[in-house]
Order: C-alpha cells, then sequence, then structure tokens
C-alpha cells in the first residue's frame, strides 16, 4: 500500500459509454435550439407552401380550424415582419376584402333587422338600409368604395335599431370583427 497513484482500470467501457451519453445529450440539446416547430391550424397545403417561404427548416403539423381563428393572420403577419410588408397590388387586393366584409357585415345587420321585424327609426335610415341591400362591390381592387356606402354604414350603426338586434347577435351571423 503505498503512494497515491491510480491507474486506469483496465476495462474503461463504462466511462466511455457515458462520455458517448453526454456528447449525444449536448449535440440533441444544440440542435433543438436550432429548431422550430411550428402548429398550422388551417388546410394543409396553402400553408405548407407559405411557411416553407419564410422558414425553411419548420416542421409543420397541420391540423384543421374553424373560420375566423387567424389562421391568415399568421401568414400575414409574417410577411409583414421578414417581407417588408406588402406591395400596392397587395394592398389593393386587401382593400378589396376589407370593403367586401364591411358590406357583409353591414348585410348581416340589415337581414337581421328583418329578421327581428325591426323598423329603422327614420326614413334616411330605410333608405339607407335598402341601399346597402341592394349595393354589391365591384371585383376591381382598383376601384374605390362609393363614399355614400360609409355614409349608410354609418346611419345604420348609429340606429337604435341596432343596439337592439345587437342583443340577439347569438341568433345570427355577424362576423367577430364587426362590432
Amino acid at each position: 500500500m503505498g503512494s497515491c497513484v491510480s491507474t486506469e482500470p483496465a476495462d474503461n467501457e463504462p466511462k466511455k459509454r457515458s462520455q458517448a451519453i453526454d456528447r449525444r445529450l449536448e449535440e440533441d440539446s444544440r440542435r433543438l435550439r436550432r429548431e422550430c416547430k411550428i402548429l398550422l391550424l388551417g388546410t394543409f397545403g396553402e400553408f405548407f407552401l407559405a411557411w416553407r417561404f419564410f422558414v425553411s427548416d419548420c416542421d409543420i403539423f397541420p391540423v384543421s380550424g374553424s373560420g375566423e381563428s387567424g389562421k391568415s393572420t399568421i401568414v400575414k403577419q409574417m410577411k409583414i415582419i421578414h417581407q417588408n410588408g406588402y406591395t400596392v397590388e397587395e394592398l389593393a387586393l386587401y382593400r378589396l376584402t376589407v370593403c367586401k366584409n364591411l358590406l357583409d357585415c353591414a348585410k348581416s345587420l340589415v337581414g337581421a333587422y328583418h329578421q327581428f321585424s325591426l323598423e329603422p327609426s327614420s326614413q334616411k335610415v330605410r333608405d339607407y338600409v335598402q341601399y346597402i341591400s341592394d349595393y354589391n362591390i365591384d371585383p376591381d381592387p382598383h376601384t374605390t368604395l362609393d363614399a355614400k356606402v360609409g355614409e349608410a354604414i354609418t346611419y345604420i350603426w348609429n340606429d337604435p335599431c341596432t343596439s337592439t338586434v345587437l342583443e340577439h347577435q347569438n341568433e345570427f351571423y355577424l362576423m367577430d370583427s364587426a362590432p
């Protein structure tokens, strides 16, 4: 017995195995920090292409989602953040969508007026209700919305019947972003 000299055991296999496991864990940790996984809330094809365009090294898991759950919004936000926003042509196309949504909501309110047998408070609002019911948007994205549409919607929205209709909002369809 004597000196403090230690020698390596003849069988160094457990130590090597432990070091290999440690190396593997470190590599996996580094890889996971770089990895990105995205859960999509929509149809696979549309979002697969869009996300591959923005983020090339991501695992994509498609899941069906309900309407107005934000599927398109995510892609639009990625475009704004990572591609310096929209072109003038794309903005023109979105203008058409916004105008169509506005008109659809107004027509939904007008339909609810009829559904609940409500009469607007004045002849002017009744005329605007008829105007909105008959109005159709020009599908050309470069055509601006008629100013009378905005005036009509403002009058309809401010009519006392609209607040009565909105008390029954669960009985007819109105987009979440309308009120």
